[in-house]
């Protein structure tokens, strides 16, 4: 587990010592470049002082080692007449003036003066030079890295303090009762910074009371729903059980009707459920709905034919969507079982597929009773059935299930009167005509 204290505290101190070194680094350079003109100035100035020198008295003295600079003294002809150390000693410069030199694996800076018939050199270590040039970057950087500790104490107790609105947040949250979902009230003095995850936090709250409410109202929905069938149920079977033939053939009938009913409506209960429980799919299929509406149709002609109903498919395009193809076969499903349910015997239930410049149209129409106006805005609730579904069997979940779904593929539900009946049209916002 990362701490953020510890990341920014790294972070800051890090970058604080790259800005040190690069600090360091120009300050070294600056200082190089002064002791150079420092040092070379003395070179010339020794050099000039030496142009005047008894060479006798140089040369009968004692070398001394102590000193950095060593001089030497030439004539015109390469002899050397003096040198201050001669386990130092270099060669002749051909040349005045100054001279950067690499003489046994050591670099000298020297300054050559042509004074008569003598040549004067003087040299200096480069080594000295460096040497000077990091103790005096290193002063100038002395104090601070010595507040580098001092600054990290700041920065650890700064994040730290920084950081206390979201141990406010977290404590609030494990505070909470598991059915506490209102906003966050430490989220109201939140420092700008915060606001946004306090937001997304607040939003994520709201949907999760939003979702329990939905499941609470299902679970209520749905007992209230099988209640009914489950208690017609029992008093069928104990009709069965204490009545006469007659009575129990009929009962038996009636049970059969009954579970066919409880059946029904659990299928409904499973598939509203998987469609809550199952985000739309990341990758989508391409569905040639002509091709499932034809199916859908087959799978109820035997149906349709026994409650004496015309089902068919109407001639049209060939259209593709991008979708889930188990999920746009349920759509056409209920919306087909739907109107098998409402139409009376002898009525025509038509299946159209077509292509309406970009999109692709899904429509099923009835000969049925229709649906009023008034109703149509809640006909998708679930467990909502109409003045014309209290008379029909069913679960109230039917269209439900064809507006999730729709909702789930980005279409678009229309209902229109068909005079006679009903009219359900899908749309899909776009679609591929593969031909006419």
């Amino acid at each position: 587990m990362h701490s953020i204290r510890q990341r920014l505290l790294f972070g800051l101190l890090a970058g604080l010592g790259l800005v040190l070194a690069a600090s360091g680094h120009v300050a070294y350079r600056q200082a190089r470049t002064e002791v150079n003109a420092l040092f070379d100035y003395q070179l010339q100035q020794t050099a000039l002082a030496l142009r005047n020198q008894n060479w006798l008295s140089l040369m009968f003295g004692e070398d001394d080692g102590d000193s950095d600079l060593l001089l030497q003294v030439w004539d015109r002809g390469r002899g050397l007449l003096y040198v201050s150390r001669r386990s130092a000693e270099l060669p002749f410069a051909a040349q005045p003036g100054f001279t950067d030199l690499d003489w046994r694996k050591q670099s000298w800076r020297l300054f050559a003066l042509y004074a008569g018939e003598r040549i004067i050199q003087v040299a200096q270590p480069v080594q000295v030079r460096r040497r000077m040039s990091a103790d005096i970057a290193l002063r100038n950087l002395a104090p601070f890295l010595l507040l580098l500790p001092g600054m990290g104490l700041v920065v650890w107790f700064g994040v730290g303090a920084g950081l206390r609105p979201l141990r406010r947040i977290a404590e609030d949250l494990r505070q909470r009762r598991p059915d506490t979902l209102e906003p966050l009230a430490s989220g109201q003095r939140a420092p700008l910074e915060i606001v946004p995850l306090v937001q997304a936090l607040d939003a994520l709250l709201a949907r999760l009371a939003q979702t329990l409410d939905s499941q609470r109202q299902f679970i209520a929905d749905a007992a209230h729903e099988l209640r009914t069938p489950l208690t017609a149920l029992y008093l069928q079977a104990e009709l069965a059980r204490r009545g006469t033939d007659a009575d129990r053939a009929a009962a038996l009938e009636a049970l059969r009707a009954g579970l066919e009913r409880i059946r029904h409506l659990v299928e409904q209960l499973l598939a509203m459920a998987r469609l809550d429980a199952t985000p739309p799919p990341a990758v989508l299929e391409t569905v040639e709905l002509r091709a499932l509406a034809r199916g859908v149709v087959a799978e109820q002609a035997a149906i349709a034919a026994a409650r004496d109903l015309d089902l068919g498919l109407l001639p049209g395009a060939t259209v593709s969507v991008a979708g889930n193809p188990a999920e746009l076969r349920t759509l056409l499903s209920n919306l087909v079982d739907n109107a098998l349910r409402y139409t009376p015997a002898g009525g025509q239930i038509d299946v159209g597929v077509d292509c309406e410049g970009a999109a692709a149209v899904l429509s099923v129409r009835d000969t049925g009773p229709g649906i009023a106006p008034a109703e149509r805005a809640r006909v998708f609730d679930r467990f909502y059935r109409g003045a014309a579904g209290t008379s029909v069997p069913g679960s109230g979940l039917g269209l439900a299930i064809v507006q999730h779904i729709a909702d789930r593929h980005q279409a678009r539900i229309t209902l229109d009167d068909a005079a006679p009946g009903l009219r359900i049209t899908v749309r899909f916002a776009q679609a591929a005509q593969t031909d006419a």
